[in-house]
């Protein structure tokens, strides 16, 4: 069954809002969530892919606007 909308808004706001400080919540929050899905939902597809964001948030790296991982913030190189 795939996300409500109110659920799916809330993992989205975390996501976009994850920062270094936070973005271990948004992770468990967005694997546990996607541990309800069956593999072939589309919504499993789009919570592996903001998975993957939050992976670069944790890496360090700044997320553009396209989602696309951005260089090192400045110092960090």
């Amino acid at each position: 069954m795939p996300l409500d909308r109110e659920e799916k808004s809330k993992l989205r706001d975390m996501v976009s809002l994850a920062n270094k400080s936070n973005v271990d919540d948004a992770i468990a929050a967005v694997e546990a969530a996607r541990a309800n899905l069956p593999e072939d939902d589309k919504d499993y597809a789009r919570l592996t892919g903001w998975l993957e964001d939050l992976s670069h948030v944790a890496g360090g790296k700044v997320i553009g606007r396209t989602g696309d991982p951005g260089s090192q913030p400045d110092g960090m190189a």
